[in-house]
């Protein structure tokens, strides 16, 4: 035990106390590694470059993200860096600890016990004068530390080739906000990129020229949601950029010429739209050169599965690629070769599972590749048009490249901060790019009757918050201990508390508390699990989601999930690209008939004698009662009521509340919570949401995450 200022530093167990009462405060696994070594060189100057080859051996990590890191550990301990009671900024060196460091001395029994250190039973003892036994300990201790954690960085390291050609990389682009989408020009000379503007509603097109710095905004009229695709036309002397639009009501894809990149006072000419893609909601495109052709992954319909699309310039036509079956979430992800004989895709299970494919596109004979583990969001090929480049599975932050069966793999690039899609190849043959991104999203009250509640926001991301519906408490997700876990906070109280310890990494997606607050509906991955609110116990951490807890899995992507009744749960598939709803009674595990007429089931917290169904293709709301279900189990002799509200094509994330509906829908790019009373007797409202990722609503009571902060930079690589 480590005692500094008004904290205590646990290092056997990975704890940070309180020295006042000996509570715990949560920290996460890298700042604590930053306290760590701060406490082992007190009053010493650490320089960057020490943080560096300290916590991040081996990787690749940007001035931004260690700056990210001082600031949060100085949030942590309520330091302020202009009159520092901890960490003091040595201009031009470093950081140093300028606080008094003393070591705990603690009796047998003390360690032996669960809980927290009685401070009343330490001995403390002067940091800076301590005998030898005590300088030999604490030497021994970090020695060890260190070496256990270059053990593990080799062991990890292990599995991949080695290789003499080590790659590293370097920021192209520093500012406030994020970069991304980023495309060099043919000329190897300037970088096109996405700058996310100051409201956070749109994208603007910049170019820098990475030999002389110089930076500016392309003057390019309508927003910008991806560049496709870069290309140089000498003859005419101007740049011809391709782009995807889904930001306005249309979506679209586009083509501007722009000036030759030289010629920095030249106007642009305005963009030309090549086709119009509304009926479909696009997940990646790339452009063929030598076709003239785009090729496109997309949800018919707005469901899945995805599939392959190919449009004709010339032609104005659009065909459907040959491709294996889509199945699950379909085909995601896509990347014509370089030397356009080849398309490779990616494609994502109802399992979670993606597969890498490679389809020859002069005889459509498909190679199947790589099949991970886990879902993974981007691939690219080599300049060789023979390996890949893609990402390794989630929660690391990888590029690897390999063959497309996976043989001969080399890691490329290992950084801290979270690696964004749509990778693309230098026109050197042997670098790529790449952007980081670090999005902050954090809960807000919407309603103003709570905006003087508290809420317990981190510099991770906090989402998927639940409220309880008799008291004050909700739940909600966080990567606060390093992968996500659940929370249990007090609106009333600021501090948040773990309620699970899952060792293994998971993807949660919804969460619905039952209106007696007695159960957790949650779905992970496709699974849904039913978990007693009594088991999320802050003082006997959940450990895992036992084979009792698993109520319904399914072999097709879940998008939504809610309580029915108090004794069944709402839960709506994805099959052959048609929502539709499966009712589970909770209590014994079957499955209600229907007769598959609904996409969707809602429940009213505040009216629990009510349920609600949303037709498929028509998105009519219609209501039942709960009587009726609870004497008839098949629904056939249900009487529905159609409330005559129909809900937009792509709505998505629908509650109903206090009988109103709510639900998120995107307008002219901008996303906003609507809200529809079903008695009609007020006016419809819509709130403006950012970059959002979920909410939840209980008596009028409204949370949502979304983003308070982004910042990003775009990286190459440097063979």
């Amino acid at each position: 035990m480590i005692k500094f200022g008004e904290y205590i530093l646990d290092v056997e167990h990975s704890r940070l106390l309180n020295a006042s009462d000996n509570s715990e405060i949560l920290i996460e696994p890298k700042i604590f590694e930053l306290l760590l070594l701060f406490i082992e060189r007190p009053n010493a100057v650490i320089s960057r470059q020490d943080m560096l080859e300290q916590l991040w051996a081996g990787s690749v990590v940007t001035d931004n993200a260690i700056n990210k890191l001082i600031g949060n550990l100085r949030k942590l301990l309520a330091d302020d860096a202009k009159k520092p009671n901890y960490i003091q900024t040595v201009p031009k060196r470093g950081y140093r600890l300028v606080c008094n460091v003393e070591i705990l001395e603690v009796t047998d029994s003390t360690l032996n016990d669960s809980n927290l250190i009685n401070a009343d039973s330490a001995q403390t003892a002067s940091f800076g004068f301590l005998d030898g036994k005590w300088k030999t300990y604490i030497g021994v201790s970090f020695a060890v530390i260190l070496t256990i954690v270059l053990s593990i960085f080799i062991i990890l390291n292990s599995s991949y080739n080695s290789s003499s050609n080590i790659s590293y990389s370097v920021a192209l682009t520093r500012d406030q906000g994020a970069e991304l989408s980023p495309i060099m020009h043919p000329n190897n000379r300037h970088l096109y990129y996405l700058k996310v503007n100051d409201e956070h509603t749109g994208h603007e097109l910049w170019l820098k020229n990475i030999d002389t710095s110089i930076t500016r905004q392309a003057n390019v009229s309508g927003n910008i949601s991806q560049i496709i695709s870069v290309i140089e036309d000498a003859n005419a002397n101007q740049t011809i950029i391709f782009y995807l639009d889904i930001l306005a009501n249309n979506c679209g894809v586009y083509q501007a010429f722009l000036p030759s990149p030289e010629e920095l006072n030249q106007a642009s000419k305005a963009p030309q739209k090549l086709f119009d893609c509304s009926d479909k909601r696009i997940k990646d495109i790339d452009y063929h050169v030598g076709q003239n052709a785009f090729y496109y992954a997309a949800q018919p319909q707005n469901y899945w599965p995805n599939q392959i699309y190919a449009f004709d310039v010339e032609t104005s036509e659009h065909r459907i690629v040959t491709q294996s079956q889509p199945k699950g979430w379909g085909h995601h992800s896509l990347d014509i070769s370089p030397n356009g004989e080849k398309l490779l895709i990616m494609s994502t299970d109802s399992d979670y599972k993606t597969h890498l494919l490679s389809l020859n596109l002069s005889n459509n004979i498909i190679t199947k590749g790589i099949k991970f583990e886990k879902p993974v969001y981007e691939a690219i090929w080599h300049h060789d048009s023979k390996q890949v480049y893609y990402f390794a599975s989630s929660p690391s932050q990888r590029i690897i490249r390999s063959d497309i069966d996976g043989q001969n793999a080399t890691e490329v690039i290992n950084i801290s901060e979270e690696i964004l899609p749509k990778l693309s190849r230098l026109p050197d043959g042997k670098n790529v790019l790449f952007s980081t991104e670090n999005k902050n999203y954090s809960s807000r009250w919407l309603t103003s009757s709570n905006n003087s509640n508290a809420i317990d926001n981190s510099s991770v991301p906090d989402v998927f918050p639940a409220l309880f519906h008799k008291n004050d408490q909700y739940l909600f997700v966080s990567k606060r201990s390093g992968r996500e876990q659940l929370y249990l906070a007090n609106s009333q109280n600021k501090k948040a508390n773990i309620v699970t310890n899952l060792p293994k990494s998971h993807s949660f997606r919804h969460l619905v508390i039952s209106e007696d607050d007695k159960h957790l509906l949650l779905n992970i991955e496709n699974k849904v699990y039913l978990v007693p609110i009594y088991e999320l116990n802050q003082n006997e951490l959940l450990t895992e989601f036992k084979q009792e807890h698993l109520l319904y899995e399914s072999q097709n992507p879940i998008i939504s999930l809610d309580w029915f009744t108090n004794k069944t749960a709402a839960i709506t598939n994805v099959i052959n690209g048609t929502p539709e709803l499966v009712v589970i009674q909770v209590t014994n595990k079957k499955k209600l008939k229907f007769d598959g007429r609904w996409a969707y089931g809602l429940m009213d917290n505040e009216q629990p004698e009510l349920i609600y169904f949303i037709e498929q293709q028509t998105n009519l709301l219609y209501q039942a009662s709960y009587l009726s279900l609870e004497d008839n189990p098949f629904t056939s002799q249900l009487s529905f009521f159609n409330t005559q509200i129909s809900l937009p094509t792509d709505f998505y994330h629908v509650k109903i509340d206090s009988n109103i509906l709510y639900y998120v829908n995107n307008e002219k790019g901008n996303e906003y919570l609507y809200a529809v009373p079903l008695n009609k007797k007020h006016e419809n409202s819509k709130i403006l949401l950012n970059d959002f990722s979920s909410y939840d609503v209980s008596k009028d009571r409204i949370i949502v995450s979304d983003v308070k902060s982004i910042e990003g930079d775009v990286h190459r690589t440097m063979y």
